[in-house]
């Protein structure tokens, strides 16, 4: 890959970048431009709370023009801002760096052009199909896309989804016609090749073309490749082409981590699923499957009633909550909350703790700054990892000390005493004590199961209950 090194000014930049305008609609779009860096630096971007499914922000119009942010780098408070002239004359968008008061990027053509964050603070600038990367100094490094295609999306961790057209043979009712569609390649965030030929992504929400979007899921993707066979319905206004390949799993390094194909997956509260035929199953991050039932989404009998009423009382994971699977960790956090708003809706609460590197949720960081959770010595939360039944009960413990104070241990010990961490034997023995989480059974507490969702809303109902 051929690189060019450039080092500009934002003026200069502003010039060269600009197709189509005078020097007198650069100075003025200039101006305009650091117009609205004043303003922002002044008043602050809103956000806009009527997208809540992505976090968007309120615009601003100037000179009957509207101005549009979108946050790039958060901690470096660089911004990406796109203007639209209340004629759709020349709209343009840049990048500033709202702390210096500084434009960071060239102004360029809003309608063909974009602007995404990448790794290292790096911004991915895409202007008439071809692409540069700038550093917040204003230096740009040409960039070659794989088979001159186009970005699609760029993620918070700067891995990159391009597609790019391909014209295959492809069966139809009538016979065979050739027929353009687009594959995909997926980009490390050096630009490196992880996955290329892919025939479907599968894509778990919606790109955010305006600032950020997420391919992994879990740490994982799910992607369609090698597809020999591809089929066009005749008719219709929007065909649909059909092809033979199916789904497999890779991970950040790219390395494909299920041993299995799937015909149809499906990403459901933060699990990955994939189905053989009729048969569902449940995948780790690492891959690993396990079998699982349809019916995970219905409490068990046993639970049904409790489990009822605890979401008449506002113990609720969702409205679509896999009752039978092991929770995770992040979703015990959002358990203990609504306990906690439930007792004591007025409780002081500290600052927020500080966000972990894989997870900024800020009812994570409530709960971690009540000392309720915390954190891996890496700086990791790891939100989706299971939640086994000794570790349940160090959090219900420390849980219930927040709510009501210390609580003596059980002095009776359960069969599998010696497998039960020593780290968590207090917890553990508290928890008995209180009758918030028992054991499984033959006086046995099974400390290295997973813990479920139907039993951890149980435990919590149990826990306002003490109140």
């Amino acid at each position: 890959m051929k690189k060019r090194m450039v080092l500009l000014s934002a003026l200069v930049l502003c010039g060269c970048m600009l197709i189509g305008a005078g020097a007198a609609d650069v100075a003025s779009q200039t101006q305009l431009t650091r117009r609205a860096i004043t303003h922002f630096q002044q008043s602050p971007p809103e956000e806009d709370t009527s997208y809540p499914e992505h976090t968007a922000w309120k615009s601003w119009q100037i000179d009957s023009c509207e101005v549009l942010p979108c946050r790039l780098i958060e901690e470096k408070d660089i911004w990406k801002l796109i203007f639209t002239p209340s004629d759709y004359s020349s709209r343009w968008v840049c990048a500033v760096d709202l702390s210096a008061g500084t434009i960071v990027t060239p102004l360029f053509d809003g309608l063909d052009g974009q602007i995404w964050k990448c790794a290292d603070d790096q911004l991915l600038l895409e202007h008439s199909d071809t692409y540069q990367l700038c550093d917040l100094n204003g230096s740009l490094t040409d960039i070659s896309i794989p088979h001159a295609g186009h970005v699609l999306a760029v993620d918070d961790q700067g891995y990159v989804l391009c597609q790019y057209p391909v014209t295959r043979t492809v069966r139809t009712d009538s016979g065979t016609m050739p027929y353009t569609f687009h594959q995909y390649t997926l980009l490390g965030p050096d630009f490196t090749v992880l996955q290329d030929g892919i025939d479907q992504y599968y894509n778990v929400g919606q790109y955010d073309y305006s600032c950020d979007s997420e391919l992994f899921y879990n740490g994982l993707v799910a992607v369609r490749v090698g597809a020999t066979d591809w089929y066009l319905p005749d008719g219709g206004p929007w065909p649909r082409l059909y092809f033979n390949s199916k789904y497999m799993f890779i991970d950040r390094s790219g390395k494909t981590v299920s041993s299995s194909r799937y015909d149809e997956v499906s990403h459901e509260n933060d699990r990955w699923f994939g189905c053989h035929g009729t048969t569902e199953y449940l995948l780790d991050s690492n891959g690993n499957e396990r079998e699982q039932a349809n019916y995970c989404y219905v409490p068990s009998t046993w639970a049904e009633n409790i489990v009822e009423q605890a979401e008449k009382d506002r113990l609720r994971l969702s409205y679509h909550t896999p009752y039978r699977l092991n929770i995770h960790r992040d979703e015990f956090c959002k358990l203990a909350w609504q306990t906690i708003q439930t007792v004591n809706p007025n409780i002081n609460l500290p600052e927020l703790a500080q966000p972990f590197s894989d997870c900024d949720e800020d009812i994570v960081r409530q709960i971690a700054s009540l000392g309720i959770v915390t954190g891996y010595e890496d700086g990791t939360f790891q939100p989706t990892r299971e939640l086994s039944r000794q570790e349940a009960a160090v959090i219900l413990q420390r849980l219930y000390t927040v709510l009501y104070g210390k609580i003596e241990a059980s002095p009776t010990l359960y069969a599998d005493n010696g497998s039960i961490g020593a780290w968590a034997k207090d917890s553990v023995y508290a928890m008995r004590q209180t009758g918030i989480m028992q054991g499984v059974g033959a006086n046995r507490f099974d400390p290295k199961n997973g813990y479920t969702c139907e039993q951890s809303i149980i435990t919590m109902l149990r826990m306002t209950q003490k109140a």
